[in-house]
């Protein structure tokens, strides 16, 4: 009788809440002309309803986790980018992330005897890495210009604030599911 093959069981994702107390923060605002208008042969996806004018915005948070404990004490740096260009996926929709069949249509299940889609959820809004060999760590995520905004009030009102992080591995990359700052400490929460 030959011998049955053993299956690798794929690991399941890993779920990590964190929380951050907020040490400083580093912001830049740029106001441009649109680059394809001075070098159009460079323009490989430009597309004919992007804005003339190019309005940009990084925010850089640094911070130092406080749960869980096992990160106690390690640095974070967020960078958020945010501008006026269509990105897809800050302005994507359910019905963009809708499964598809072999012809393009939508895919539904059956559920208590109603159509429910069925979803291709992202892996994450952003990424966030290790940097090797020190208690550090770096992530970025393109947000919606009005979330930097709000962002920006907060941090300009000088009280404690805090980042609440949700995290999610897969395989060996972390993606941020989803952030908020805020004036109360998550871990008390």
């Amino acid at each position: 009788m030959p011998q049955r093959k053993k299956r690798r069981k794929t690991p399941d994702d890993e779920y990590t809440f964190l929380a951050i107390r907020v040490e400083g923060y580093e912001a830049n605002v740029e106001a441009a002309i649109n680059h394809d208008v001075f070098a159009p042969q460079f323009a490989w996806n430009a597309d004919d309803d992007h804005p003339l004018l190019v309005f940009r915005t990084q925010l850089v948070i640094v911070g130092v986790a406080t749960y869980p404990e096992k990160r106690g004490g390690d640095t974070y740096e967020l960078t958020f980018y945010a501008n006026n260009m269509s990105s897809d996926d800050i302005h994507a929709t359910l019905k963009d992330v809708q499964a598809r069949d072999e012809h393009g249509s939508p895919k539904y299940r059956s559920y208590r005897g109603r159509q429910i889609p069925i979803y291709n959820a992202p892996k994450g809004m952003g990424l966030i890495d290790k940097v090797r060999g020190e208690p550090r760590w770096s992530a970025w995520l393109r947000v919606s210009p009005c979330f930097v905004s709000d962002a920006l009030t907060l941090l300009g009102n000088g009280r404690r604030l805090f980042l609440a992080m949700h995290e999610r591995k897969s395989d060996r990359t972390r993606w941020i599911q989803s952030v908020s700052l805020q004036t109360t400490d998550p871990a008390a929460e």
